[in-house]
């Protein structure tokens, strides 16, 4: 592949990753204690809350994936943005109000409060598999961007690296605050180097969006409702198979961003955590909905760059089996002026950064408070809250720095798995799942006891594992079988030894916390 990348575009990137590790020094003297280093003491205004959610829900595998899987499947993709329809009810009204209600800093201490350490160290492990898993990809694609826009000049293996270092240092110096604003920076970062994109490539085509929108058309992209069935399907049975086997549908898609996004909002520490920063439940809901809002314009846009892309090679011809994985970047080699290269590059490193650090601060925060805190020296939520919100920041900086180590060494490694769709879901989404089943139980279950709890848990990861790996049903299906399976056996063994009324747990469950507790 030929290179467009000029000197200018070495400075943006440059200067932009600076800036980066600049914020992280300016805020590492405002860090004292775990209640700034995690949730800034709950004094964050609802706009850089929710552009942070943003950014930190997207990576750069979005960049090149969007356009890449709308040209595999179609405009189907896009209507993923519906989703978030459903989710509004379920965080504003279910899952923000009920942590408003909780002093924890992490939502995994919850679930000790309401069974026992053992659901909470699970939980917490199952939480930070998902998220180095999702790191790792999160640094593995601005890598590969790299690389494709410099022409090979850029060694995949030293930008990881490169970015790994960067994100921890900024990360471990600044706490969740120079998280947050880092984020918003990389919020603009991301959406300039959108708007950038879908100018070229909109005025690459002879014939522009008449030109765009025929194109699609007649190779069947602009389809929304891709057949549920195998044609060859003729029982029931063929037919259900059939379904779970398709590789997109808007029903699978709906259901599986629904299950996923509910369980990020409820159980993710990324999402919980960034909420609970906020002043005010009112200043949570404004910024869930500055989030939805932004993630929907995000993706149209990244789907109108993928059905632009589609027309324009029409005209030209691509290399032999060449992957739709680089097609935005061998684009930019062919078409984009000094600068913009640069620009879109860094949007990449923006939008991937900005999970990264969410990712290291999150992982960091629960290896700190539910690990080393509670395993190690034995300090309860309850009992030692004190103690714990005027520790000093040693360990959670020092458990930052491992964090970021083994996510980048888990980057050099991911681009084994597969294209970037699968990756998506078989490494970022799978677990998600069993996690939220988890926290499903706990708050709506007053039956389900600890027992039940880690029956539910370990059957669902075992589920994911097995759907994602060695099942060849659709790569969209993981999240939602473990969790189906993670509600399933933690029921049955509920409704066979169910908690007894008197139990203290009980007094944790949704309702009971509404009832009894006013909200922060």
């Amino acid at each position: 592949m030929t290179s467009s990348f000029h000197f200018i575009d070495w400075v943006i990137i440059a200067a932009y990753l600076v800036t980066m590790a600049a914020i992280g020094v300016y805020f590492s003297r405002r860090q004292h204690s775990l209640g700034e280093f995690v949730l800034a003491n709950r004094q964050m205004g609802w706009l850089p809350v929710g552009l942070s959610l943003m950014a930190a829900l997207n990576s750069g595998m979005d960049y090149l994936m969007q356009p890449s899987s709308t040209i595999q499947y179609g405009l189907v993709l896009a209507t993923g943005v519906l989703s978030w329809i459903p989710l509004y009810p379920w965080v504003a009204k279910v899952a923000i109000p009920f942590y408003a209600r909780l002093n924890y800093l992490t939502a995994y201490e919850y679930l000790e409060a309401r069974f026992d350490v053992r659901v909470r160290v699970l939980a917490a492990s199952i939480f930070m598999a998902w998220r180095l898993g999702w790191m790792a990809t999160a640094m593995y694609v601005p890598a590969l961007a790299l690389n494709a826009a410099t022409g090979g000049a850029a060694d995949v293996t030293l930008v990881t690296v490169t970015i790994g270092v960067v994100v921890t240092v900024y990360t471990m110096l600044g706490g969740i605050q120079a998280v947050i604003w880092n984020d918003v920076i990389q919020f603009v970062v991301m959406f300039t180097g959108l708007a950038a994109t879908v100018v070229i490539v909109w005025w690459s085509i002879p014939g522009g969006l008449a030109e765009i929108m025929s194109t699609a058309s007649a190779a069947g992209k602009l389809d929304v409702w891709p057949p549920l069935f195998s044609p060859s399907a003729t029982t029931f049975l063929d037919q259900l198979l059939s379904f779970f086997v398709q590789p997109i549908t808007l029903v699978s898609l709906l259901i599986a961003l629904v299950v996923g996004r509910a369980a990020q909002y409820t159980s993710d520490q990324v999402m919980v955590q960034r909420l609970q920063t906020a002043r005010s439940v009112d200043h949570a809901r404004r910024a869930f909905t500055i989030n939805a809002a932004s993630d929907a314009v995000w993706m149209l846009g990244l789907s109108f760059v993928g059905l632009a892309l589609f027309a324009y090679f029409q005209h030209r011809p691509l290399p032999a089996e060449f992957s739709t994985d680089r097609l935005l970047l061998y684009f930019m080699s062919l078409a984009f002026p000094a600068g913009a290269a640069g620009l879109v590059v860094a949007a990449i490193m923006a939008a991937s950064l900005s999970s990264i650090d969410s990712a290291i601060n999150s992982c960091s925060s629960v290896a700190v408070v539910d690990l080393y805190h509670r395993s190690w020296l034995g300090q309860t939520t309850v009992d030692q809250r004190p103690s714990m919100e005027s520790a000093n920041v040693v360990a959670p900086r020092v458990a930052t720095v491992l964090v970021g180590a083994v996510g980048t060494v888990l980057a050099c490694n991911v681009g084994r798995i597969g294209n970037l769709i699968e990756i998506w879901s078989k490494v970022v989404n799978a677990f998600s799942g069993p996690l939220f089943g988890i926290f499903l139980l706990a708050m709506f279950s007053a039956p389900s006891g600890a027992g039940a709890v880690l029956a539910g848990g370990l059957a669902g990861a075992a589920t994911s594992y097995v759907v994602a790996y060695h099942s060849g049903l659709s790569f969209l299906w993981p999240s939602t079988f473990g969790l189906a399976a993670t509600l399933v056996v933690g029921g049955a063994w509920s409704a066979v030894a169910p908690t007894r009324p008197d139990d203290a747990g009980r007094r944790l469950t949704w309702h009971a916390v509404m009832r009894a507790t006013p909200a922060a």
